[in-house]
């Protein structure tokens, strides 16, 4: 894994001209979504000209796939740290609570990704899950799996799963939890901290009593 002052992101080897032209296009992507936004309206609220957009962009499809990748960026946590120190465990979760972090702190970015995922096209489906997903996510796959390797965590259960698990648990509540708060039993929502903790020690963990057998597991529902 490279270190931090290594790390590859989508901004590195872009000039100051362009990186503006994606902070425009994230705002106004972010605003009005992907088909309501022209590379016109991304020109001039940049200060620059279609054609420019075009010399660092090659299409509207690929200036969007950048924007996505560079709000990836941006709610990530420690996956974009580079090597984090200590055990799978610790950096397990050094990522989780940073990723709530991070989505809650960078707002515009965490609701583009997650109308992308809800709303986006079929035909983008694919260049998006190989092009701005699956780096970061195989990254996470490989932090589960390295905790399984160093023998704590088990090695019965796909690593991507609680992967999976990890990613929605934090994207859940950043899309929910100004309404959570409000409920009777909502309290957990209150304190993002808190609530880290809490879910990270129920996935790892799990929530069934050591030596108490389940109904479900007794009646065979859970066998392979």
């Amino acid at each position: 894994m490279q270190s931090a002052d290594q790390k590859q992101t989508v901004f590195q080897d872009l000039s100051k001209g362009a990186r503006v032209l994606l902070e425009v296009a994230k705002r106004l992507f972010a605003e009005k979504g992907y088909d309501a936004v022209s590379i016109n309206e991304i020109a001039r609220q940049a200060g620059s000209s279609k054609g420019n957009v075009f010399h660092h962009f090659s299409s509207k499809e690929k200036l969007y796939l950048s924007v996505l990748k560079a709000a990836c960026e941006e709610t990530a946590g420690s996956l974009m740290d580079g090597e984090l120190a200590g055990d799978a465990g610790e950096r397990l979760w050094t990522f989780f609570s940073s990723q709530l972090s991070a989505l809650l702190e960078h707002e515009t970015s965490a609701r583009l990704v997650l109308r992308e995922i809800v709303e986006g096209r079929t035909e983008r489906e694919q260049p998006l899950a190989e092009q701005v997903f699956a780096g970061f996510f195989n990254r996470l796959v490989k932090m589960v799996g390295d905790g399984q390797n160093e023998g704590l965590l088990r090695k019965d259960f796909n690593p991507a799963l609680l992967a999976f698990l990890m990613l929605a648990a934090n994207l859940f509540f950043f899309e929910s939890h100004k309404i959570t708060l409000h409920l009777e039993q909502g309290e957990f929502a209150r304190t993002p901290a808190d609530y880290s903790k809490e879910v990270f020690r129920l996935l790892l963990q799990g929530a069934e009593i050591p030596g108490v057998p389940v109904e479900g597991l007794k009646s065979g529902i859970f066998a392979s």
